[in-house]
């Protein structure tokens, strides 16, 4: 079995962070992540043989440490905004951007199902399907709050009440493609927040008529299906888009609902701290964007920087 200092599970901007930040303090650290791309919010998601880059582009910051490692990690140019904010645009793909935080980190492709704690204190993440477990001295979960709060219980650990305050605003996204580009030229920015879909964007366009789009479900329904089957609440935001653009025709499509959920109320982890560590296990950290304080952090990605920075900290 593979012994690892650090074990991160989750390989958006926060395990990022905590990733780069360790390795250059000599700790050996793996990160584990379910996608085929690193980034999360940021990484590319393929569709119909073309990589999207959907969601986020655009980070605001108060936090001069944040911003300064974002560039350092990225290239990227914050400039000043209102309010004492320090803006970011990105100028390129976010998957691009991605691409380049990860670089030199060791990440593997796979789904965790479960931590184990051994007597001896080191802790085994165990992988779906490939039945040999990780070692780690000490593993950090970065997944929406809800999700490392199930991870814990089915492990087993104890979940501090604070972790439970944590709410998200909850969103799901069609992503698909289409045929039809003269249909869809007379939709982008349509917007109906009390029906199913709210806003329709275009992603991108190609020479066969072929149109790559975000359709972003309004808040009531997104609220309303969050715990449906994923199947059925896709199959009705495809029923809603053809009846919203007749003549087109859907050729390949994904729904996303997690990429879009920001965090609205952090957990509450004591002293307005940025991460939370088990106090019965405290090899077992967890830390993202549902942490921190919203104000002075309204991006997602500057919260679960801030956080990957403090957890790096705490485990250096």
């Amino acid at each position: 079995m593979e012994t690892w200092d650090v074990i991160v599970v989750g390989a958006g901007v926060c395990g990022l962070t905590i990733a780069r930040n360790l390795q250059e303090r000599g700790r050996a650290v793996l990160l584990l992540d379910k996608g085929s791309r690193p980034g999360g919010r940021l990484a590319s998601r393929p569709l119909g043989g073309r990589l999207l880059n959907p969601s986020v582009d655009t980070v605001h910051s108060h936090d001069a440490e944040v911003t300064r490692e974002i560039t350092r990690r990225t290239g990227a140019r914050f400039v000043p905004d209102t309010e004492g904010y320090a803006k970011w645009m990105f100028d390129e793909p976010a998957g691009d951007i991605a691409k380049r935080w990860a670089g030199g980190t060791t990440l593997r492709r796979t789904f965790v199902t479960h931590l184990a704690v051994q007597d001896s204190g080191l802790i085994h993440v165990v992988p779906h399907n490939s039945g040999e477990p990780f070692g780690g001295r000490a593993v950090v979960l970065t997944a929406p709050v809800p999700q490392n709060l199930q991870m814990l219980r089915g492990s087993g650990i104890a979940v501090a009440p604070g972790l439970l305050e944590a709410a998200y605003d909850r969103r799901a996204v069609l992503l698909c493609i289409v045929d039809g580009a003269d249909v869809v030229n007379d939709v982008v920015g349509w917007s109906a927040p009390d029906g199913v879909i709210e806003t329709i964007r275009v992603r991108h366009r190609d020479d066969a008529r072929q149109v790559w789009l975000e359709v972003i479900a309004s808040p009531l329904w997104s609220e309303a299906t969050w715990d449906a089957d994923a199947t059925f609440s896709q199959a009705e935001l495809l029923a809603e888009l053809i009846r919203l653009l007749p003549g087109v025709r859907v050729l390949d499509s994904a729904l996303k609902r997690w990429r879009y959920a920001n965090a609205v109320v952090p957990a509450d982890s004591g002293s307005d701290s940025t991460f939370f560590r088990s106090a019965d296990q405290p090899g077992i950290f967890v830390a993202g964007d549902g942490f921190g304080r919203l104000h002075g952090h309204p991006s997602g990605i500057s919260r679960a920087v801030r956080s990957g920075l403090d957890v790096a900290r705490a485990l250096a």
